[in-house]
């Protein structure tokens, strides 16, 4: 009898305790939810940088300087293609695929 009795409040005094560490870490993430939604966060997405957009077979540049050398390269990294940036798009004759877009330090992954 005094064994089930021990038992019992054994399970009894776990249950009260598990019990009462999910109250303090619901009771510490709510306080953490309030501090941030106090804080009012925000993020700026600036995008200075060069990039590359991509129409049927139409290449344009944003933010790339002219007379810039611009390579693409297949998925294997074999160079298949050079040209020099004038500020114009260019019609890129490529097969369907993932090519990646080198100019300067800046690389870029499109898809035909």
């Amino acid at each position: 009898m005094k064994k089930i009795t021990f038992i019992l409040a054994f399970v009894l005094c776990g249950f009260i305790g598990v019990q009462s560490q999910y109250s303090s870490i619901y009771t510490y993430l709510s306080s953490v939810e309030n501090e941030f939604t106090a804080q009012r966060l925000s993020v700026l997405d600036v995008e200075d940088g060069t990039k590359f957009s991509i129409v049927g077979k139409v290449l344009t540049a944003k933010n790339l300087e002219n007379g810039t050398q611009v390579d693409i390269y297949s998925v294997l990294g074999a160079k298949v293609y050079t040209f020099t940036y004038n500020g114009n798009p260019v019609v890129l004759n490529l097969n369907k695929g993932i090519y990646f877009i080198r100019a300067n330090k800046y690389t870029q992954k499109i898809m035909l």
